[in-house]
């Protein structure tokens, strides 16, 4: 097939699953002025009338955002054994350290959230996903001979983020283009979960890496990957011109900037930097907080830092399925951030390794309650016309804001106070607080 990575032929029905998104995507007896069927816009399909291999589409950002999160948390792994080639062993030098490392990928990521997915979604969300794939893993690869030295490490990481940044929000556009309100927490969920599978898989693969290759090869390896795996699988799968497309017309598209009249979407703003506050928190401090604060062998932090992800991975499906058949994602995720602060507390403080872990777990399983509804929710009070740039922008403000001053906020606690314990209780206030914003969310939109 051809390696075009705008919007496919829909004249070329050679390809039996190209013939079947096409018959789904063209109802009989919507035809263009050039003979060639259109997108059904005047009215919303049924659903049952819709072929279910549209399904593959969020399989397949599945598979993308799963490389893209390899790619991006293979640092989290990496870290303390850079940290121990640059002779840094206590938490206040590592800190000290690489407390800017850390968050200058959330400033890249921000950024290009903000001010490249209006370019991206002109582009098409599609060819998007494609030259974003191509820029991350370069920047991977890149890592290997330049991330050893910090200030060039940091700007990688930046890089990184850049390239990263459209990713999500057009995956978000294609999933509403493709799924009606009512399906969406599941066919968010599908490639929501391939961060997820990430950072369950990640532990296995990475350390081992490191071990027997070295973190600069597992660098070098993983950027490769990136680029043979990912790009295929979106100019294969993935398309763009779903039956839920806003039809084209005279009327100018709403501002980008139209979302902030809005109070639900300040809301959404709120809620989604402090779930990146905790999600980021766990993700980024974890596995240097078993190695330094805990001081667990290394042979033993791979099935440690997994432990919660399993937790995570259990919890995507089931939030995802309750989310759509009740139509209660907000009120659920309101109660479960709640909870996941509460554990987040009790874990810090835990004296036994054990009921630590189980604890961190109970909290990222109930923390993905808002991780699943994220995108449904932003997707339900943004203009249609407006996805892509409305998700990216949230997600760059909620990134910049929860990822990055989030992180920046708990590695200087690390290195004020000498003790990990009290960078986690940044996590479980944002918890805490972000359970009461959502139960005033719940209460406006009900979805």
């Amino acid at each position: 097939m051809s390696c075009d990575i705008g919007a496919p032929d829909r004249t070329n029905i050679a390809d039996p699953t190209r013939a079947i998104l096409a018959a789904t995507l063209d109802p009989p007896g919507q035809v263009g002025h050039d003979g060639r069927a259109q997108p059904m816009t005047t009215r919303e399909p049924a659903i049952e009338t819709l072929s279910p291999v549209r399904w593959l589409i969020p399989l397949a950002l599945f598979v993308t955002t799963l490389i893209n999160w390899f790619d991006r948390s293979a640092l989290t792994f990496a870290l303390p054994t850079i940290a121990k080639e640059h002779g840094l062993s206590t938490a206040q030098d590592i800190g000290a350290n690489f407390a800017s490392v850390v968050p200058s990928f959330f400033l890249g990521y921000g950024l290009s959230n903000i001010f490249l997915s209006p370019v991206a979604e002109r582009l098409g969300p599609r060819r998007s996903i494609a030259m974003a794939i191509v820029a991350f893993s370069i920047c991977t690869a890149l890592t290997a001979p330049l991330g050893g030295v910090i200030l060039a490490l940091a700007a990688l990481r930046f890089a990184l983020g850049l390239g990263e940044g459209v990713h999500f929000p057009m995956s978000s556009a294609i999933v509403s283009r493709w799924f009606h309100p009512s399906e969406r927490s599941r066919a968010n969920g599908m490639w929501i979960f391939g961060p997820q599978a990430a950072i369950l898989a990640g532990p296995f693969l990475i350390y081992p890496a490191i071990t027997y290759l070295g973190w600069r090869a597992m660098f070098l390896a993983l950027g490769a990957v990136s680029l043979l795996v990912g790009l295929p699988v979106v100019l294969r799968f993935v398309r763009d011109d779903g039956p839920y497309a806003k039809a084209a017309s005279g009327a100018p598209p709403a501002s980008v900037f139209a979302p902030f009249r809005q109070v639900d979407y300040w809301l959404l703003l709120i809620t989604g930097s402090l779930s990146n506050v905790i999600l980021y928190g766990i993700i980024t401090w974890l596995p240097t907080y078993l190695a330094h604060g805990r001081h667990v062998a290394e042979a033993d932090q791979a099935g440690l830092v997994a432990a919660p992800y399993w937790a995570g991975a259990v919890a995507i499906p089931v939030w995802a399925v309750l989310g759509d058949k009740l139509n209660r994602r907000t009120l659920f995720a309101a109660t479960d951030c709640g909870v996941a602060g509460v554990s987040v507390h009790f874990a810090a403080h835990a004296a036994d390794l054990t009921v630590m872990v189980a604890l961190f777990s109970v909290s990222v399983f109930f923390q993905n309650a808002y991780q699943t509804a994220e995108f449904a929710l932003v997707q339900q009070v943004l203009p249609p016309d407006r996805i892509g740039a409305g998700t990216g922008l949230y997600n760059g403000i909620a990134i910049i804001v929860g990822g990055a001053v989030g992180t920046l906020v708990i590695g200087k606690v690390v290195e004020a106070t000498g003790d990990y314990n009290s960078g986690f209780m940044v996590v479980a206030v944002a918890g805490i607080m972000n359970a009461v914003v959502l139960a005033v969310l719940a209460r406006r939109i009900r979805y």
